[in-house]
């Protein structure tokens, strides 16, 4: 579990709740009041209903695999552990030979490293490998983005949704004005549509669509480094001169990880 965004989360709703508090005079049940059913599913309802007419079966399958992104740590995304593995493959290709390598491909983990360590092994031209990496990478790429796409739209969908929901609200207000003394309770409470439709869009919704959409952009990084790393081995670099291309693709938090375990492996 990802700690940050569990931090978000109860940082984000407990304002929200200790705002609420301070205009209520610190009456508890003043936080119960802003939970209205049928707000709610007003609200949950119509997204669903938008997101499966908006997107295919297939792309609401990316949902969960969204969430696990946002909530869970990816081991894959390690981009320390990445160039730490292709420099140790360097360093035996340039020992023992390209083809030394291959005895190495069913011991990798990653499937898409083990496809390209293959391209490089069996000798493709560099520009072919390059090729069908980046194509590869970019089907992918497209591919894992889908969720983000999908909380982006729920996102969009969601305040929508609210404003519906608080016109509806108002309307079975208009229609019963016998008693005056709930008009101000019933206008709170089709306000509370609109509440819940921009909470959720702008502290649940899009932060979702956003953090999966940085996952994206971390893989895609690896995945990069990757490439540069394998097409060095093919060219037969040294070990130093690949590892200073791998460092240009991390961040100052990232370099000092990988620079305090190369040293400690040295």
């Amino acid at each position: 579990m990802q700690p940050s965004i569990i931090v978000g989360f109860m940082t984000g709703f407990g304002a929200m709740a200790f705002a609420i508090l301070i205009d209520a005079g610190w009456a508890l049940h003043a936080i119960t009041a802003f939970f209205q059913f049928s707000a709610m599913l007003m609200i949950f309802g119509g997204c669903a209903g938008a997101v499966t007419v908006s997107f295919p079966v297939s792309y609401l399958k990316q949902i969960p695999v969204a969430l696990r992104k946002c909530f869970l740590v990816y081991k894959e995304f390690d981009l320390v552990e990445m160039s730490t593995l292709l420099l140790s493959l360097s360093q035996k290709s340039r020992q023992e030979g390209i083809l030394a390598l291959e005895a190495e491909i069913p011991n990798l983990t990653d499937a898409w490293l083990r496809r390209g360590l293959q391209l490089v092994v069996d000798g493709l031209d560099r520009n072919v490998v390059l090729d069908i990496m980046e194509t590869e990478l970019d089907e992918y790429m497209k591919r894992t983005g889908i969720g983000a796409k999908v909380f982006a739209s729920l996102g969009g969908y969601s305040p929508t949704m609210g404003i519906i929901g608080t016109v509806m609200g108002l309307v079975h207000m208009l229609a019963n004005m016998e008693d005056p003394n709930k008009i101000g309770e019933m206008i709170a409470v089709a306000f509370l549509a609109t509440f819940w439709g921009i909470l959720l869009a702008n502290l649940v919704f899009l932060p979702i669509a956003e953090r999966t959409k940085a996952k994206d952009d971390e893989l895609a990084t690896v995945r990069k480094a990757m490439i540069e790393g394998l097409l060095s081995i093919q060219a037969g670099e040294s070990v130093r001169i690949i590892e200073e291309k791998l460092k240009v693709f991390m961040d100052p938090d990232t370099l000092e990880r990988f620079n305090r375990e190369r040293g400690t492996a040295a």
